[in-house]
């Protein structure tokens, strides 16, 4: 039977102390998402008043070009209103994307003693840090923050060679 995340603290220790990450809370098998993670109701999108934003992929090879501002002000849009963006001629080789992906699947995938060792507060290498961007304190929902800072080729190696 999985535990039971009765508080914010027995949560906030699985997910991020002890490096079990949200992923840990699925493997768990449980059957109902822990209130944490659930925005309150005034936060929450009405699906009946929402609508679809159509924001197009960034080309990012017209920086260097007359066009510099408006792929700045295209970006800066994207932020404020998504949060995000996707964006496309960037230059960054598919095989390094790849790559990329994958380092982070078998990351995650470690055993939580494992990840934890670079854990921000601890890690061994200021290059690698893993951790969450949230502060429980100041968040009504955790929103699944977890992320990995720094993702370099040392830190591919180093987790793609003993696996």
């Amino acid at each position: 039977m999985a535990p039971s995340f009765d508080n914010e603290t027995s949560l906030f220790n699985f997910v991020v102390r002890d490096g079990n990450g949200v992923k840990g809370i699925v493997d768990l098998g449980i059957s109902k998402v822990p209130q944490a993670y659930i925005q309150p109701p005034a936060e929450q999108i009405n699906k009946k008043h929402a609508s679809k934003c159509e924001i197009p992929p960034i080309d990012l090879s017209k920086l260097d070009g007359p066009d510099h501002d408006e792929v700045v002000n295209q970006i800066v849009r994207a932020v404020e209103t998504l949060g995000f963006f996707q964006v496309v001629n960037h230059g960054v080789p598919i095989e390094l994307l790849d790559s990329l992906k994958q380092t982070a699947h078998n990351f995650f995938g470690l055993p939580p003693e494992r990840k934890s060792v670079y854990r921000k507060e601890v890690s061994p290498s200021p290059l690698v840090k893993y951790g969450t961007s949230f502060v429980p304190e100041k968040e009504k929902a955790w929103k699944g923050k977890t992320i990995l800072a720094w993702l370099t080729p040392m830190m591919m190696k180093l987790f793609n060679s003993d696996l």
